[in-house]
């Protein structure tokens, strides 16, 4: 989405890759549709008992990483997202303009760092 979320960005290019040692080679890709939305079904996770049990024998989810892109926009990477098994996730990702001013340099000083920390203070 961009404009805090008002507007939908169809066919922005969203790659989810596996970013923990159980799911390093895994790799999906896919074109956001008319609603700004790229499901990305059943992706692997771990067995469903794992994150009911207090002491699980593996972690209880999967870790991916998930970076979105389009032409005019900032690409915008989001490292550690958590996978549960059969449950829906839902990350809405905000896209910037690029904007063209100050001589074509890119806002802020050619520079924008869309890394988000988990539990950090925007």
């Amino acid at each position: 989405f961009t404009a805090g979320g008002a507007l939908p960005v169809r066919d922005a290019v969203v790659r989810i890759s596996g970013a923990d040692e159980n799911n390093r080679y895994v790799t999906f890709s896919l074109l956001t549709d008319v609603n700004g939305v790229a499901a990305f079904d059943n992706l692997p996770a771990p067995i469903p008992a794992y994150s009911l049990s207090p002491a699980p024998p593996e972690t209880p989810f999967s870790v991916y990483d998930v970076e979105a892109g389009k032409e005019g926009y900032y690409s915008k990477k989001i490292n550690d997202v958590a996978v549960f098994p059969g449950e829906v996730a839902v990350l809405p990702i905000n896209m910037i303009p690029v904007t063209l001013g100050n001589g074509g340099s890119n806002y802020p000083l050619g520079t924008l760092d869309t890394t988000v920390v988990e539990n950090e203070l925007l």
